[in-house]
């Protein structure tokens, strides 16, 4: 069964929201808690955070 998909519509500090966050997991959060903490592991998180800054870098998002 495939992962269900869903599209949503963010401002760009949303956006940049989500990718901090995601570096801010892998840096306070230890790697054995990470998926009780979030669901997601390190390189699940690595690989979220990069997908989502390829759409910043796409939309020009300023940081």
């Amino acid at each position: 069964m495939s992962e269900k998909r869903i599209q949503i519509t963010l401002s760009e500090r949303e956006l940049i929201y989500l990718i901090q966050s995601g570096s801010a997991l892998i840096t306070n959060i230890s790697e054995n808690a990470l998926t009780t903490y979030c669901g997601f592991n390190k390189e699940e998180i690595l690989e979220f955070s990069s997908k989502m800054r390829e759409i910043a870098d796409k939309e020009s998002v300023s940081w």
